[in-house]
């Protein structure tokens, strides 16, 4: 029954898991994972409202399920927020009777969406549940007959089978290590999950690795940590598999306690690489603009807070330049949205040059992009690196056989070193620049400081020497 436990726990990631099954003698016996902290008897209770629900019972939210939301772990400071559990059934006796002969249910104080998959290894839990006490009652009633010593071996093998099925339908498996650290028994999942044959000879220190080089100290330490002291452990980990597939699995252990002494290590390894994979693209979709891949304005103003703090910190220099494709409206509407993306692209991929290393640039929206200049050399040149920025924009660029305008505006804010503003000043400052850029014929782009210092207040279109006065006050 730990076992069961342990691999609902893991897989439908819940903090506390109950079973209940009946005996031979029809009593019920528990076995539990985690804890609520309220008591083992009000969790023990909780799972029994499964044996009321035909199939699997799940709310992702318990408060609003009528079977649940009078419980004391559910109404009682909302100990219990979402519930996933189910009955197994079989003949009790002789009296061919059928009532719930056992019931298993995840328990999580935050709110879970559970999924297909978890009905169906919930539904493979309950025929494990259910052949588990046929195999006792009939293995008690004919312990001395040969025939049941069979049935009992082949339903051994049908009970392996079935949680063989529930480790790869989780993608987890299980393993014991002895606690001299030389004998290791695993459960099919994990071979699979290491990429490896069944029975394959295999050392602790070869299991560990498997592991990616900065992970390995943390695995080691753990178990060694567990064996002494009896802390378990429960983390996230790089692993390459024996065919050189990068894995990232969740790995956890305890101490197995029998007779009242620790008696070996027990855990679970899971391959969670679909999942691992799922979040870092939705963070990666929530702070980038889906057309050009640049950083999206969230993710800029973030980092501008960021830059012009330790800007002030270090005493240094910092620009801000703001660019608006001045053409990219008229293209959109005269050759067509596409059109217009093909503009974006180009502008994006110019901003990532060799040449800007060390800048950060995104899309604000629209026709607006932005660039941070953090590096001294393009800082003590600026007007130079805004002209050949705005010959770049202005290089031609063919569409569908035409010749699309791809004139820019740029209107950029100064920091100077020992200056003081915030992100929003600074951005301000630069949206006021390229304003007088666009209202200046001629002009490409245009510098001011974000406090008004005349000699950095310059356009392209005036003398050298002013330009020169402006590079020089940056």
């Amino acid at each position: 029954m730990p076992a069961l436990a342990a691999t609902l726990a893991r897989a439908l990631d819940c903090e506390t898991v109950v079973v209940r099954m009946r005996n031979s003698t029809h009593h019920w016996t528990s076995a539990q994972y985690g804890a609520t902290g309220l008591g083992c008897l009000l969790e023990q209770s909780i799972a029994l409202a499964a044996a009321e629900h035909a199939g699997p019972l799940i709310a992702a939210d318990a408060a609003m399920h009528p079977l649940l939301k009078d419980h004391p772990l559910v109404a009682s400071e909302a100990k219990v927020c979402s519930f996933a559990g189910i009955a197994a059934f079989a003949e009790a006796d002789d009296s061919g009777l059928g009532e719930a002969v056992g019931v298993i249910c995840a328990l999580s104080s935050e709110r879970r969406e559970f999924g297909p998959n978890a009905t169906a290894l919930l539904e493979s839990l309950s025929e494990l549940m259910a052949s588990l006490y046929t195999q006792h009652i009939e293995l008690h009633r004919q312990a001395r007959n040969s025939a049941a010593l069979e049935e009992d071996v082949e339903g051994t093998r049908r009970l392996q089978r079935q949680f063989r099925q529930a480790e790869r339908m989780a993608a987890l498996g299980s393993w014991r290590l002895s606690l001299d650290g030389k004998l290791m028994d695993w459960s099919q999942g994990i071979y699979a999950i290491h990429e490896l044959p069944m029975g394959a000879d295999i050392s602790i220190a070869d299991a560990i690795d498997f592991f990616a080089a900065s992970d390995r100290a943390r695995v080691r330490s753990s178990i060694e940590r567990a064996i002494e002291t009896g802390e378990s452990y429960d983390f996230e980990a790089d692993f390459v598999g024996a065919k050189g597939t990068v894995k990232r699995v969740r790995v956890s252990g305890e101490l197995e306690i029998a007779n009242g002494r620790p008696a070996a290590l027990v855990g679970v390894l899971q391959d969670i690489s679909e999942k691992h994979r799922l979040i870092h693209e939705l963070e990666y979709r929530t702070q980038n603009d889906a057309l050009t891949g640049l950083p999206n304005r969230d993710r800029f103003n973030e980092k501008l807070a960021s830059v012009v703090r330790s800007t002030m910190e270090r005493r240094a220099s910092l620009a801000v330049v703001l660019i608006e494709l001045d053409d990219l409206q008229s293209v959109n509407d005269s050759v067509g949205r596409a059109a217009g993306d093909a503009l974006l692209c180009r502008a994006s991929a110019i901003l990532r040059s060799n040449w800007l290393k060390g800048s950060f640039a995104a899309r604000l929206g629209g026709t607006q992009l932005v660039l941070l200049l953090q590096d001294d050399q393009h800082l003590s040149d600026l007007g130079s690196v805004l002209d050949r920025f705005s010959e770049e924009l202005a290089a031609p660029i063919e569409y569908g056989g035409k010749s699309l305008p791809t004139g820019a505006s740029l209107g950029a804010s100064l920091l100077h070193d020992g200056g003081a503003c915030n992100g929003f000043e600074l951005l301000e400052n630069a949206d006021r620049a390229l304003y007088v850029a666009k209202r200046n014929s001629g002009a490409r782009f245009h510098i001011s400081c974000a406090h008004g210092c005349d000699e950095c207040d310059v356009s392209d279109n005036q003398d050298k020497a002013s330009v020169k006065r402006a590079h020089r006050a940056a």
